[in-house]
Formats: structure tokens, sequence, C-alpha cells
């Protein structure tokens, strides 16, 4: 005898009866009994009349795209699984005494539950290879990154407009250009600044620096300014942090030992000073912290005296001059507010010496000084 009909009490029941210790139907995962049985309600059992038919039907209802694929015998009818004659009880409570069987009836070598465990296995080991055969499917995320480029024109005469097109018409697999804008550089010249998203596997920042470089109409440089300067801060709050970190647990112990020798005597006396290698550590993370920060700021960064050189090119000492015929304000003084360049301090006075030669020997009237 098998489960009834589902359409009165007496068969939800018997339904909860069964499932009172059980997950499902048969065996330990969802198979073919579970689908038979669930179809044969019309809707999901009482929760509160029948809790344990309610989570078996909860859960079966979440496998439903996947009823075709369940192992088992799809034929069979609802009716051929449940209980037997013996566990076909509707009303426990009212349920007569089990007579007592005799002991020579008893099969202690062999009964149905080893079909069954038989049938388990073998269901669980075909649900652990569809599992592992779908996990080997799945692809892993690509790793990507968002990067920030800094292009760079000749002059405050190039087409800006055709520059960032000519830098979006690059196309790769993995690569995404997102919003952009213009900066101010100075000397009327301004910078495309470009966001974009790239994946790690598939592109490479160098050779799209390259490709953009080859738009020699356009551009002069590209920087990918965003993430270094930001990974050189991040490095150097680490470095600082565990500097930090010993120099308090250096303070701890020693003033623990200070507490214990002045217990033993009074003329005892200590000085605070951190050991060498915490001290150099502290002053290199201080530096890289500072090299980020200065290398993240565009009016830290030093002049870039191609910029300078291009326009006396074209405009000669004029360009430097206002409509009073002196001097500029922009370039009088500290130029480094608005001025980029490579993320470099090194030899800039040297770069300096040499561009004031080579305006010089072209003649022009511009004093060093003012430069």
């Amino acid at each position: 005898m098998g489960f009834t009909d589902f359409v009165n009490d007496a068969g939800l029941t018997m339904l909860n009866n069964w499932l009172e210790t059980r997950s499902y139907i048969v065996g330990y995962s969802p198979s073919q009994a579970d689908v038979a049985v669930f179809k044969a309600q019309q809707s999901a059992p009482d929760a509160a009349k029948f809790p344990h038919a309610a989570r078996w039907y909860k859960h079966i209802n979440s496998w439903t795209e996947e009823f075709g694929t369940l192992p088992g015998d799809a034929s069979k009818e609802y009716t051929s699984y449940g209980p037997d004659k013996t566990e076909a009880t509707l009303n426990p409570a009212k349920a007569p005494a089990a007579e007592e069987e005799d002991d020579d009836d008893v099969d202690l070598f062999g009964s149905d539950d080893e079909e069954e465990d038989a049938e388990a296995a073998r269901i669980k080991e075909e649900r652990l290879a569809e599992y592992k055969k779908k996990k080997e499917g799945k692809t892993k995320p690509a790793a990507k990154s968002v990067v920030t480029m800094d292009v760079k024109p000749w002059d405050d005469e190039t087409d800006m407009v055709a520059l960032e097109a000519a830098v979006r018409s690059v196309e790769k697999d993995g690569l995404v250009w997102g919003a952009s804008k213009l900066v101010a550089v100075g000397f009327g010249i301004k910078k495309l600044q470009i966001n974009l998203v790239i994946e790690d596997d598939k592109v490479g920042l160098d050779d799209l620096q390259e490709e953009i470089a080859e738009f020699e109409d356009y551009v002069q440089s590209s920087d990918i300014m965003t993430w270094i300067s930001k990974s050189i801060t991040g490095l150097g709050l680490l470095f600082l942090t565990h500097a930090c970190y010993s120099a308090h647990e250096h303070s701890a112990l020693q003033s623990t030992g200070t507490a214990h020798l002045s217990s033993i005597s009074s003329h005892v006396t200590t000085t605070a000073s951190l050991p060498i290698d915490i001290s150099i550590e502290t002053i290199v993370s201080i530096f890289i912290v500072c090299l980020g920060l200065v290398l993240g700021t565009p009016e830290l960064r030093p002049i870039q005296w191609r910029v300078w050189a291009g326009k006396i090119e074209r405009e000669g000492a004029k360009g430097f001059m206002n409509a009073d015929g002196e001097v500029d304000k922009d370039f009088v003084g500290n130029p480094f507010r608005v001025l980029e360049s490579r993320p470099s301090f090194i030899d800039i006075r040297r770069q300096r010496h040499e561009f004031a030669e080579w305006i010089r020997e072209g003649g022009e009237q511009i004093p060093a000084k003012e430069l």
C-alpha cells in the first residue's frame, strides 16, 4: 500500500508522517519519486497542519526546472511510493498496539533496507557526478581593472574631439571605454582623461598605450597614473601601519620591563628609544606615502619642458607675454601648480638648465630667471 490521494487530510497526514523522519520520498536526494508525489498534489500543504509535508513541498518546488533530469523511473505512479500496510496508519493516536512478532520471524542478515541503501547510494553517486560536471563547466569570473588614462596632445591647437575619437577607435576583446573629460594642463593646453575597464588576461596596458601612440597627429604621450599612485600610497600605508604596530609593541614591552626593574630598585633609570629597524621602516614608509601622494597630485609633478619648448617654437617670446607686454603670471615663479610631466623629480634642475640654453641658442630674449 502506498500513498492515497491528497485531496483530503487523510492522504496529507500519511505524507506528513512519512516525511517526519525523511528529507525525500526515496533515498537521500531528489528523484522521480518526489516528482510523482509532488505532481499529484494540487497545491502546497498547509504548513500549520502538515509541517513536514509543507517543508518537503517547498524544497521540491525549487527543483521544478530539473524534474526531467532527476534519477529514477518516471513511469511509476505516486501510489507506488510511501508506507506499506504496516506503516499506513492514518491516525497514529488511535492505532492498535502492534503485535509482537516471533523471534523466529526476525531477519537479522537481510531486509529490504539493503536494497534501499543500494538505490540511495546509486542515486547519490549520480547526483555527485552531475554536480561535479556542472561545477567543471562553470567558468571563473575574469579579473578586471578600472584604469584612468591621461592622453596628452601636442599643443593647444590639437583637435581634442578628433583625438578622443581616435583613442576610442581602439577596440579589443576585454576593453571597454568609459567616461572622459578634458583637464586643463596649462598655456591653453588640455589633456584627455578617460576611464576604461580591462580584463587583465586579455588586454595589456603597454600594448594599449603603443596603439594609442600611433595616432601621431594628435597624441604626444599617454600616462596611466591613477592606479600607480594609489598602489604606491597603499603600499606605503601598509608599511607605515606595520611600523606603528611594531613601535607600539616595543613600547609596551619596554614599559613592562621598566616597571619590573623599578619594583626591584628605585635607582634604575631607562631611556625610551626605538630599535634601528623600526626607525628605518618608519622613515621609508613615510617617504613611500609622500611619493604616492606627489605622483597622484598634478600640481606637485615636475615641469614638462617640452610644453614650453613647443609654445616657444610656435609663438616665440610673445607667447609668454600678456596684452601689456609683460611676462604672464603663469610663467613667473613656481610653475608646478599649472604644469604636468612624467612622475619624477630626477634631474629637474639639469632639464631646466638645458631648456634655458636651448632658448638662448635660438635667439629668444627670455631671461632664464623668468622661466
